[in-house]
């Protein structure tokens, strides 16, 4: 009984200390601050309350995710404009994956908060935290392909946004944004 305890504990200190990580998971998910740190507490709180931690639970992290964007999910269905009733925060998208002039940039912001939520998610997850296509669908609860779906859905509009704002050669794209393109291939394989 003692090490159902001990991974307990373990469990509820691994989640207190990838609380950042989830923040900005719930960032990217809501583009607002005030509702990423809403369903950051009820995350934590709903898995500090769980009690059927065990030894062998393969990642604590992937179910705060899944909860964090089952929270989220439900607050959309209470109230579909919800997302609608705030501007994006250009702050919330200087990502670790755009540097460059995107980073910081609000029309880059706001285009990123006019995808849908499971697009951000996605996005996200695998290239933001480097989640395997298991892990990501798995946290936004669709399976891998459709997960995959998802992202070219994603790569497909931000490629549309980018030739809209005169970044049309790929030279230029990656001279700008430094996007390193070995890791849309790595994913893609």
């Amino acid at each position: 009984m003692a090490n159902f305890g001990q991974s307990q504990s373990r469990a509820r200190d691994g989640l207190l200390a990838a609380a950042p990580r989830l923040y900005k998971f719930a960032l990217a998910i809501t583009a607002n601050a005030d509702l990423a740190q809403a369903l950051l507490r009820g995350a934590l709180k709903s898995l500090q309350n769980r009690k059927d931690w065990r030894e062998d639970d393969r990642d604590h992290l992937t179910e705060a995710f899944r909860r964090i964007y089952a929270l989220w999910n439900t607050k959309l269905a209470e109230d579909p404009n919800l997302q609608k009733k705030y501007v994006p925060d250009a702050r919330l998208f200087g990502a670790s994956l755009l540097k460059g002039s995107l980073a910081g940039n609000a029309h880059f912001a706001k285009f990123i908060s006019s995808l849908p939520s499971q697009q951000r998610a996605a996005l996200y997850l695998v290239y933001g935290e480097g989640a395997s296509y298991d892990e990501a669908a798995d946290a936004v609860g669709l399976p891998v392909l459709g997960l995959m779906k998802c992202l070219a859905r994603g790569h497909v509009a931000l490629s549309h946004w980018l030739d809209t704002r005169g970044f049309s050669d790929s030279a230029a794209r990656q001279s700008d944004l430094e996007i390193d393109p070995s890791i849309i291939r790595e994913r893609a394989a």
